[in-house]
């Protein structure tokens, strides 16, 4: 390969990669939990690291990301906000940091309604397959989050005499 070839590649790569990341935040934030999934090779895992009230979570496989996806569809809206990867690309691997913010919105079946803002950094491992690149890993660290809560006003859930 000559160098113009090699730096042809690295631009394509380096495309390819960001455009993943649009298609992770786009799957997500439109609940296509099959489509999500896929982005991360058929053994990739995405995690979360433990942060204030948010536990510890580390699902792996296309199947249990899938799941993950659409348990959290079923309550939760919201949209990534996401800054350029910073990108380091050697050959068939690569990695990224990539810092974010994910404003959510979530609605429980007993009225609750949960309105945030979380940030954080994606620190990311990516592999060229066969389909194209793919996330092997994906870990999540939360540094900030900004939460409103709002409750379902019944009647008679203050007391007998309202």
């Amino acid at each position: 390969m000559n160098d113009m070839e090699r730096r042809l590649r690295a631009v394509e790569d380096r495309l390819a990669i960001l455009d993943l990341e649009a298609a992770y935040a786009v799957a997500w934030d439109f609940g296509r939990a099959q489509e999500w999934a896929e982005l991360f090779t058929a053994d990739g895992w995405f995690e979360m690291i433990a942060t204030g009230n948010m536990p510890y979570l580390r699902v792996t496989g296309h199947a249990e990301l899938r799941g993950f996806c659409e348990q959290i569809a079923r309550e939760w809206s919201g949209l990534h906000y996401m800054h350029p990867p910073q990108l380091e690309i050697h050959g068939d691997e690569a990695s990224s940091v990539i810092f974010f913010e994910f404003r959510h919105l979530m609605r429980r079946e007993d009225g609750h309604v949960r309105q945030g803002n979380t940030g954080g950094h994606y620190h990311t491992r990516y592999v060229r397959t066969p389909a194209g690149w793919r996330m092997q890993s994906r870990v999540e660290k939360a540094v900030f989050e900004n939460l409103s809560n709002y409750f379902p006003i019944h009647p008679g859930s203050v007391g007998a005499d309202c």
